[in-house]
């Protein structure tokens, strides 16, 4: 039994496991003032669109503005084939799920997991939405 095929026989495994899909962006440039509300608008470029699971992690509290929140942080898995290379401030949005809850809740990337032997791509993310 090769290291190569107990790895893609766990791939494969973990790939069966992703029964969410989600989207990953990234900024496109810098945000853009909307005269019509006085906020800044940031654009976003798609750059994965597919297979992913989220899994609960911990959750901490910390000071947002002048209120104190607590920042939820979940593991994102995708496919260990998944490109292109995910980046910390990258947002992901699981469009699809059997737990409603989870659909459309934008996540920060905050780290990411590397390691020659994984089975899949593992993504820390943060709900700052609470």
């Amino acid at each position: 039994m090769s290291v190569s095929g107990v790895l893609a026989r766990g791939r494969a495994a973990a790939l069966q496991l992703m029964r969410d899909t989600c989207t990953v962006e990234r900024k496109d440039g810098a945000p853009v003032l909307d005269e019509a509300t006085g906020e800044l608008v940031q654009a976003w470029e798609t750059i994965y669109t597919g297979a992913c699971r989220v899994k609960p992690r911990s959750s901490r509290e910390a000071e947002w503005g002048e209120h104190e929140v607590a920042l939820h942080q979940y593991t994102a898995v995708l496919p260990w084939d998944a490109s292109p290379e995910i980046h910390r401030e990258d947002r992901l949005t699981v469009t699809a799920s059997d737990d409603v809850w989870l659909i459309d809740r934008p996540l920060e990337v905050i780290a990411i997991a590397l390691s020659g032997t994984s089975t899949a791509r593992r993504i820390l993310v943060e709900d700052k939405e609470g």
